[in-house]
């Protein structure tokens, strides 16, 4: 059984409602707001029991283990309290900047990139460890790495990373 969230803040109120109805025509001495914030924690308990607490769309992986693949580049995507790979390998780039943003946060990420495409990353760490294709790493601070000929003329993608409390793994594809 899967509860979405609007599935789930329905139930909060039906019941919530139910109560205050009850309550008017029975006129009995229940105190609303406790019975209200411990029926909150019990519906949050069954949510989290059946339908896991993080989630996953195009942009984002939270609190789960997940793959982002990529086709059409978007500004951000982020890795937040979760395991996830954001697969880069097949993107297409024409004569332009495409400029992508990847962070993780007390995560776990890879990146995986097509060793064909010219690639500029901008690394910077923070409490967290960044590993680039070559086998460096930014522990505390930041470091620019070159994936083929990068020039002005030509489209290239640029990917600033940040990993804080965490880790970020660059890998490229044969």
């Amino acid at each position: 059984m899967r509860l979405s969230g609007g599935v789930f803040m329905g139930i909060i109120f039906l019941t919530v409602g139910i109560i205050l109805l009850l309550n008017s025509f029975f006129n009995l001495n229940i105190n609303i707001f406790k019975l209200t914030v411990g029926i909150i924690i019990v519906l949050f308990g069954v949510f989290v029991l059946f339908n896991g607490f993080g989630f996953q769309d195009s942009k984002n992986i939270v609190f789960r283990e997940g793959i982002i693949r990529v086709s059409e580049v978007q500004d951000e995507y982020n890795i937040v309290f979760a395991s996830g790979t954001v697969d880069l390998s097949k993107v297409k780039i024409e004569d332009e900047v495409k400029k992508i943003e990847v962070n993780t946060i007390f995560a776990e990420g890879k990146v995986i990139l097509n060793p064909d495409i010219p690639t500029l990353i901008k690394a910077s760490s923070a409490f967290g460890e960044l590993k680039l294709p070559d086998r460096s790493s930014v522990v505390f601070g930041s470091q620019k790495y070159r994936i083929g000929d990068i020039s002005t003329n030509q489209g290239y993608l640029e990917i600033e990373a940040s990993a804080v409390f965490g880790s970020l793994k660059f890998i490229t594809t044969n």
